[in-house]
């Protein structure tokens, strides 16, 4: 005697299988290209700790990252935007 699988007993293992793949290359996708995120997370840990002694912080959130992006941004922009125009070197 064959005993057959049901695909309908499959299917919702399927659909779990594909979500959690799909946010695993979710969490893969680097939204911070231009920023190394580790050394982000380390200093800001450093820093934590060194203003901050009472507390023990061990992990730093992507949206602190995520502001420290958008900061170093804003501050490239404005460096840009106050240089000379007639210079070739951004310094």
């Amino acid at each position: 005697m064959v005993a057959s699988l049901d695909e309908s007993a499959t299917q919702p293992r399927m659909q779990m299988m594909e979500t959690t793949e799909m946010t695993d290359a979710l969490k893969r996708l680097n939204t911070t290209p231009h920023l190394c995120r580790s050394k982000v997370k380390q200093t800001a840990l450093e820093i934590a700790s060194a203003i901050r002694p009472a507390n023990k912080f061990s992990r730093v959130g992507m949206s602190l990252v995520e502001r420290s992006k958008a900061k170093i941004r804003l501050a490239i922009r404005e460096e840009v935007r106050i240089h000379p125009s007639k210079a070739k070197t951004l310094s």
